[in-house]
C-alpha cells in the first residue's frame, strides 16, 4: 500500500519592498496606488507546505519545526519572463512552534517600499543557504559573483547547478524553499485537462497602495512554497530471524541513502506536464487514475478566482540523460567500523535509528521511462550483521548454508583432491599408490576481502609432504585448478548489505503485478519490462522534492550481498528481492515502502 501525506500549508502574510531596477517603466494604470515619487507598498502571503489532507497523493504530514525554520527570505521579481530585480527580505522572522493537531503554524510580516512596474511575475526563495546573493542597492541578484538580472528561471536554476558538488545539501541553514509548481485543475480520479501549470506568480497591481497600512490587509499575491530537498526515513525491528529457507538470526546496524543526486534546481520544473496530465492509467486497482496531480484544493489566487493543485512529478537535470558523475554511490564498497581509507564507508555514516524518527535528504532524482534504470535511481542502503559479527561464507551462492572458514579450507581441498588432471597427477607422484589424501594434508589460504574470495595459496603441509616422493612440489596451477572447483563468498564481520530502490508512485499507483491490460514484460530492458506504458508506469521508481518516503522494512527473507550491490544498468523491477517492505509517501508527501529483504 502507498500512502502519500504532504506538508500542511500555514500562512505566513508579508508585506515587500525595495527599489526595483530602472527598466521597469513607470505604471500608473491598472488601480495601482503610487506616491508622487513613484512609490508605493505592496503586501503577499507565503504559505510554507504545512496543509492536511487524506488520501492517496494528498495525505500530508507536518514532519518537524526544524523543517520549517526560516532564516531569511528573497523576493525575486521577472518582467517579460526575465530577472529584474530581487529583494532581501530584511528582519524576516517566522515564529515556530510544536505542532497543535497536526499544523505547524509559521507567520511573519515585513513592509517595503518598492518601485512602480509594469506586470510582474514573483518567485519567492526562503533559506537560500548561500547559493545566491542580492545588493540591497540596486536589486541586483547574483550566483556566483555573475548578475541574473536578465536572465530567465531556466538560467538561474543552471547557473545555481553548476556551484553544486557532490555531496551538498541545502538544508544546512534552514531547509531551501521555492514557489511550489501548482496546476489550475484537479486530477486523481480525473483527467486535468483543462490544468496548467504555473511556477511564478502574478502580483495584482490593484493592491499596491500608498500606505504599508492598506497593504499589510490587501496582500497582491499568495505564494505557495516547497521544500528542495527529499526526505527518507527507515522503520525495522533491530532483530529477527530470516524467513525463507534456513533461518539466520540478525540484526540490522543501521541504514543510509545511495545513488544521490550530483545536481538540482532551485524551482523545480514540469518540462513534460501537457503530456504528464494526460496518461491514465489502466492498471487494475488504480484509484487515481491520473496520478500527476492532486484532487485535493490547495489554495486559491490572490483574487480567489483560480483554485490550485499540487503536481507531482518534474524533470530534474537527469531526467532523460545521466553523464557520468551524476551521482554519488557507495556500491561494490563496505561499510566498516574504522574504515577510513577510502575504499570503505564508515559505520559512522549509518543512521542506527530504525524508529522512523531520523530523516536522511537529498536531492530530487527523476527518471523518464527510458532511463528509469538502476545506475539512476536512488536507493537506501541497508546494513545487517549475521553470524555474530564474525566472518562466514557461502559456497556456490547457496543462501541456505552459512560455513565457517576452516570448513571452507577443507571443502576447497577436497574438492581439488576429486578433481581428474590433479588426482592423476598426485597418483603418478605419491610414495604409494594405494595412499589417501585428506583435506589434512593441505594448507588453503583465502582471499580476505569481502565478496567473491578466491584461494589465493595452497601448500602441502608437514604431514603431507610425507606422502610423496622426495622433493616433489605441487604443480604450478594448482590454484588455478582449487578454484575451478569452488566458488566462494566472504561476508566480513558478518555483514549484509540490501538495497532498497525508492518508489515515488508506489504500488498504489503504480502496480507492477501482471493484472495490467498491458502487463509488465519478463526481459530487463525498459521495452520489455514496462512495454513503453507511460500511462502505468512512469513514475514508479524515483524521488521528488517535499516528498517523505518512509520505508518499512516487513521481513528479511535471506542473506544480503557481503558488499554494498554496484548500480547496474539494469531494470528495478526484474529482481528476485530478499528484503520485503512498504514505502509511504508523505509529502511533506509521505511514502512509504514496505520491504522484505
Amino acid at each position: 500500500m502507498k500512502k502519500t501525506k504532504l506538508f500542511a500549508l500555514a500562512f505566513a502574510a508579508l508585506a515587500l519592498g525595495a527599489c526595483s531596477n530602472d527598466d521597469i517603466v513607470d505604471q500608473q494604470g491598472g488601480g495601482a496606488q503610487w506616491n508622487a515619487e513613484g512609490e508605493g507598498y505592496v503586501s503577499l502571503s507565503i504559505q510554507l507546505p504545512s496543509q492536511s489532507g487524506s488520501r492517496a497523493n494528498d495525505d500530508y504530514e507536518d514532519g518537524t519545526p526544524d523543517e520549517y525554520d526560516v532564516k531569511d527570505g528573497t523576493l525575486i521579481l521577472f518582467a517579460d519572463g526575465k530577472i529584474n530585480s530581487a529583494y532581501d527580505l530584511k528582519g524576516i522572522h517566522f515564529s515556530n512552534e510544536e505542532p497543535v493537531n497536526n499544523n505547524i503554524t509559521t507567520t511573519a510580516k515585513i513592509t517595503q517600499k518598492i518601485n512602480d512596474f509594469k506586470t510582474v511575475e514573483g518567485l519567492v526563495v526562503l533559506n537560500k543557504n548561500g547559493l545566491f546573493t542580492v545588493n540591497d542597492e540596486t536589486g541586483d541578484l547574483q550566483v556566483a559573483g555573475a548578475s541574473m538580472v536578465g536572465k530567465t528561471l531556466d538560467e538561474f536554476n543552471d547557473a545555481v547547478n553548476k556551484t553544486v558538488t557532490a555531496g551538498d545539501s541545502w538544508h544546512n541553514n534552514g531547509f531551501l524553499m521555492s514557489n511550489a509548481v501548482l496546476a489550475t485543475a484537479p486530477g486523481g480520479a480525473n483527467q486535468p485537462t483543462a490544468a496548467t501549470a504555473s511556477t511564478l506568480v502574478t502580483i495584482d497591481e490593484s493592491k499596491i497602495f500608498t500606505t504599508a497600512e492598506e497593504a499589510s490587509r490587501k496582500p497582491a499575491a499568495n505564494f505557495y512554497v516547497e521544500r528542495a530537498e527529499s526526505k527518507v526515513t527507515l522503520i525495522a525491528d533491530g532483530t529477527g530471524k530470516t524467513t525463507e529457507g534456513t533461518e539466520f538470526d540478525y540484526t540490522i546496524d543501521g541504514w543510509m541513502l545511495d545513488n544521490t543526486n550530483n545536481s538540482s534546481k532551485v524551482v523545480r520544473t514540469v518540462n513534460g506536464f501537457d503530456t504528464w496530465k494526460t496518461l491514465a492509467s489502466n492498471a487494475t486497482g488504480v484509484t487515481d487514475l491520473y496520478r500527476f496531480v492532486g484532487s485535493k484544493v490547495v489554495g486559491k489566487d490572490i483574487n480567489g478566482t483560480e483554485t490550485y493543485y499540487r503536481t507531482y512529478w518534474g524533470d530534474d537535470y537527469n531526467y532523460a540523460d545521466a553523464p557520468a558523475n551524476s551521482f554519488t554511490t557507495i556500491g561494490g564498497k563496505t561499510i566498516s567500523t574504522g574504515e577510513t581509507n577510502g575504499s570503505n564507508v564508515n559505520d559512522e555514516d549509518l543512521v542506527t535509528d530504525l524508529s522512523g524518527e531520523t530523516p536522511q535528504y537529498c536531492f530530487e532524482n527523476t527518471s523518464n521511462l527510458a532511463n528509469m534504470l538502476e545506475k539512476n535511481m536512488t536507493r537506501a542502503v541497508i546494513k545487517t550483521t549475521f553470524n555474530g559479527g564474525k566472518d562466514f561464507f557461502l559456497l556456490e551462492s547457496d543462501m541456505n548454508k552459512m560455513w565457517q572458514e576452516a570448513a571452507v579450507k577443507q571443502e576447497a581441498a577436497a574438492r581439488l583432491i576429486k578433481e581428474p588432471s590433479f588426482n592423476a597427477w598426485a597418483k603418478q607422484n605419491l610414495l604409494d599408490k594405494n595412499t589417501t589424501l585428506t583435506e589434512a594434508d593441505f594448507n588453503v589460504t583465502l582471499t580476505t576481502a569481502a565478496g567473491a574470495c578466491t584461494i589465493s595459496d595452497i601448500t602441502l603441509t608437514e604431514d603431507g609432504k610425507k606422502k610423496f616422493k622426495a622433493n616433489v612440489t605441487l604443480p604450478s596451477n594448482v590454484v588455478a585448478t582449487a578454484n575451478g572447483e569452488i566458488t566462494i563468498t566472504r561476508y566480513v564481520g558478518g555483514a549484509s548489505y540490501y538495497s532498497v530502490w525508492i518508489n515515488h508512485f508506489g504500488e498504489e499507483g503504480t502496480p507492477w503485478n501482471g493484472d495490467e491490460t498491458d502487463a509488465p514484460g519478463i526481459g530487463t530492458d525498459v521495452s520489455s519490462i514496462y512495454h513503453n506504458s507511460n500511462a502505468n508506469y512512469l513514475g514508479r521508481w524515483g524521488m521528488l522534492r517535499n516528498n517523505w518516503y518512509e520505508v518499512n522494512v516487513n521481513a528479511i527473507r535471506g542473506i544480503g550481498d557481503p558488499t554494498v550491490a554496484e548500480v547496474t544498468g539494469e531494470t528495478i523491477d526484474k529482481k528476485v528481492p530478499y528484503i520485503s517492505v512498504t514505502i509511504n509517501i508523505l509529502s511533506w508527501a509521505k511514502r512509504v515502502q514496505d520491504v522484505i529483504l
